[in-house]
């Protein structure tokens, strides 16, 4: 009980010093019950105090057992540069984790950006041995007309990581510092904060030159690498490729050129129209990268939606199938369902990323209501019913029912109430409040 009642005292508090000043935050409880017993507890509490055009942050992470995570961020400008920094340390040990800093300038259709990071590093070879290591890479991101440029220069850092600038863009990636995704909360991220070896030598380790620019048909990128010993690799990257078949596009083609060999892989996508309700997920079944021997139906999502009332269905096939990123096939994964009815890859850790429920659950039918409470917030109640074909035993091959409950109390208070039925009874019920100011 006092897990529940000392966070339930910190929102308090919360509230009563958010009228003295800047400060806005906030404040989440879960506490999660197996039938009586209480077997799971998170608390979250994220306070931001801003003054003139900087905000300093603070966030504590609380478990059943333990105080779990501790960082600070700093984000702000200093006239025209704009900067993000984030201090973590170990929650247990106090240890010293790591220092993760960007910054960038914007200079007519250019971004100019640098990271500089100090952190504990994990080398694993010849022998295992951790110790503080420092990195920092320089990078300019440009468009000009239709092509796209991005170059970086790192320094004890991974140079391939530079490429996700060019992908995803520098307000993406530098946020990755600290994220939360299926319940967890991961800092200090590798991704693009990696230093690769210990000291304080900031030693030359590359550079990376990328490059998107359009033809009448097709897109195409070029990425060069250059490593301290010298040239990496160059490679070539079409994509979206028409070859005349109307139901059938080269979706990738791609062309590297290394020291000693040279790569060449292929990647063929369908093409669909537009879908009413009904989504299919086909994968092309290819003996050999240009050798295409049919087509394969993985799974099917059926959604409609109707005055506040959304219905959801869905039926996988075949759980491997290959994740398409890019125009690529980013290796085999396994697929699933998530618990707001859609599909995803297990595995796959971004922010924006869904997360699978169960693997091996093989279809499913939700409903969804959703409406306007009082004092300007929300209502959304969900029941999602999951099926495994594989059991035997149950009525209709029935495994689990999942219903919640969530209301909003105004525009920063919100509650919600979850739980879970199986054939043998009630598994689970979760609590959770959040409260904002």
């Amino acid at each position: 009980m006092r897990k529940v009642l000392a966070p339930a005292l910190i929102v308090i508090g919360l509230g009563a010093a958010a009228l003295a000043g800047p400060l806005s935050g906030t404040a989440e409880v879960c506490a999660k019950f197996d039938e009586t017993d209480l077997v799971a507890f998170d608390s979250v509490i994220d306070l931001d105090y801003t003054v003139s055009s900087l905000t300093l942050g603070v966030t504590a992470v609380f478990e059943l057992d333990e105080f779990d995570k501790l960082f600070f961020t700093a984000a702000g400008a200093l006239g025209t540069i704009e900067f993000r920094s984030m201090l973590d340390f170990d929650r247990q040990t106090k240890e010293f984790m790591a220092w993760t800093n960007a910054a960038s300038i914007s200079l007519g259709g250019a971004t100019l950006f640098g990271l500089f990071v100090v952190e504990l590093v994990d080398v694993g070879w010849p022998i295992p041995t951790e110790g503080i290591g420092v990195g920092a890479t320089l990078g300019m991101i440009g468009t000009f007309g239709d092509v796209s440029v991005t170059a970086t220069s790192s320094f004890n850092m991974l140079v391939e990581n530079a490429l996700l600038f060019h992908l995803y863009g520098y307000d993406f990636m530098v946020a990755f510092d600290a994220f939360k995704a299926c319940g967890e909360w991961y800092t200090s991220l590798v991704l693009p904060y990696e230093v690769t070896d210990i000291g304080c030598d900031l030693v030359w380790s590359g550079a990376l030159i990328a490059a998107d620019f359009p033809f009448a048909c097709l897109d195409a990128t070029v990425l060069t690498f250059v490593g301290d010993e010298g040239f990496g690799s160059f490679l070539l990257w079409l994509k979206d490729v028409e070859i005349g078949i109307p139901w059938l596009v080269l979706a990738g083609l791609y062309v590297g050129f290394y020291v000693d060999e040279k790569d060449v892989d292929l990647h063929f996508d369908l093409v669909f129209g537009d879908f009413v309700c009904v989504t299919p997920y086909v994968s092309l079944d290819t003996q050999a990268e240009q050798q295409i021997e049919g087509i394969t139906l993985n799974a099917l999502l059926l959604e409609y939606s109707y005055n506040g009332v959304t219905i959801k269905a869905g039926e996988i096939f075949d759980k491997s199938w290959p994740i398409d990123v890019g125009g690529f096939a980013w290796g085999w994964e396994q697929w699933g369902f998530t618990l707001d009815g859609g599909l995803a890859p297990r595995g796959f850790l971004w922010p924006t990323d869904p997360c699978v429920y169960e693997i091996d659950y093989d279809e499913f039918f939700g409903v969804w209501i959703d409406g306007d409470s009082c004092c300007g917030g929300a209502y959304d109640v969900g029941i999602i019913t999951f099926f495994d074909t594989s059991q035997t035993g149950q009525p209709f091959d029935w495994s689990e029912t999942v219903t919640s409950f969530e209301i909003g109390v105004g525009t920063n208070v919100t509650i919600g109430l979850s739980m879970s039925l199986m054939a043998d009874g009630l598994q689970w019920f979760q609590i959770c409040g959040e409260f904002s100011f």
